[in-house]
């Protein structure tokens, strides 16, 4: 199978759809096309429990493959659950975005404090309000579209979405957006009419339909509880890529998305998702594993993207020996296209590292060797 940047065009709806959504960790699509069509055939199905914004589920989806992915953040989740059944009629979202309009209220306009002054024009702030209000993003396919589309342009860089100068991934602390902004002159955010720039954004994404796409779900909540559900799935491929332990914070840096989907307004310090305590890290990932282990048929593969860093890499291949004892793990390290979470956070070089650990299934042997796994005794993680 040849390389392919990206398989997915972007004058293509899956090109269009499945960039959709700033999250930090996400699958490369080449990555997972190799992956995907090496390990399985049309028709199996596929899981990944820490699904993210459902990279991994999309592309087995578009390739034919029933999949299923978890995540616990709801922000992961709205944006995967969007991708994988966005409403079908982009002039039904775009009329719900005139609804949102209409249903602005004066009070809305009002800055609570200086970032939010900073942030947003008034007329943007209202409209936030109003689709956190309103917006039945659980409940309605209409509504989550249209909330996957505020969420994802609520902050971006100038000129990119609705807000003042921001990261478009990660969203910093008030204290320090203001002072960034202050030190750059940016105190008076862009004067946007939110109506507008996003009925743009709607036509652009839905500019060649929405994909067609094998049976493909989103689950929202703990993996732990969610694949207790799942005990009729037989999967051909789990393939996944568990939380790096110690680099991000998965809930405080999306804080501000998490706002608009009705938490509170500022980082959550109680609800912090880093994930530094070994001892639970190690049971997250056993018991993920384990429990992924009961939806897997007996000889599928498993494909593990950990990152290189030993407290992450280790604990991994720890709990992958313990759940699958009996099996060959294969290992191949790889250098990441862009700069990853451990280099946003100040951890690494210009790029970087990452690990795959590969449990052998059916399928795929001439790509595994193509691809440079080898057995892990022979590997760095056995010599380091």
């Amino acid at each position: 199978m040849s390389a392919r940047p990206h398989p997915w065009p972007m004058n293509t709806a899956h090109g269009r759809w499945y960039g959709f959504g700033r999250y930090l960790a996400m699958f490369p699509p080449a990555f997972l096309y190799e992956a995907v069509g090496a390990l399985t055939g049309r028709g199996d199905q596929v899981l990944d429990p820490f699904c993210g914004r459902g990279n991994a589920p999309f592309a087995a989806a578009a390739m034919g493959r029933p999949a299923a992915g978890i995540d616990v953040n709801p922000v992961g989740w709205l944006f995967a659950a969007t991708k994988l059944g966005p409403a079908g009629d982009a002039d039904a979202v775009l009329s719900r975005l005139g609804e949102i309009g209409k249903a602005r209220r004066p009070f809305d306009r009002l800055g609570a404090n200086r970032f939010e002054r900073m942030a947003w024009a008034p007329s943007v702030r209202a409209l936030l309000r109003a689709a956190r209000r309103e917006l039945d993003w659980r409940g309605s396919e209409i509504d989550r579209t249209l909330m996957g589309f505020v969420a994802l342009h609520m902050h971006d860089k100038s000129g990119g979405g609705l807000s003042n100068s921001m990261s478009p991934t990660i969203a910093y602390s008030p204290g320090y957006a203001v002072r960034w902004w202050t030190a750059r002159g940016l105190t008076n955010p862009p004067d946007i009419d939110p109506v507008a720039m996003l009925t743009d954004k709607i036509r652009r994404r839905y500019a060649y339909g929405t994909p067609r796409l094998a049976n493909g779900q989103a689950l929202l909540g703990d993996a732990r509880e969610r694949l207790r559900e799942m005990d009729g799935m037989d999967a051909d491929l789990l393939i996944t890529s568990p939380p790096y332990r110690g680099v991000t914070d998965y809930w405080n840096d999306h804080w501000l998305r998490l706002w608009l989907l009705g938490h509170g307004f500022g980082k959550a310090w109680r609800k912090a998702a880093k994930y530094d305590n070994t001892g639970d890290y190690k049971a997250l990932l056993a018991d993920v594993f384990r429990l992924s282990a009961r939806c897997l048929r007996p000889a599928a593969a498993v494909l593990v993207r950990s990152d290189w860093r030993r407290r992450t890499a280790d604990l991994c291949v720890e709990a992958v020996q313990a759940v699958w004892p009996d099996r060959d793990i294969l290992v191949r390290t790889t250098t990441a296209p862009h700069k990853g979470i451990s280099v946003h956070h100040g951890r690494g070089g210009s790029k970087a590292k990452e690990v795959d650990l590969l449990l052998p299934g059916r399928r795929g042997r001439r790509w595994m060797k193509k691809t440079g796994f080898v057995p892990l005794e022979e590997s760095a993680l056995a010599a380091a």
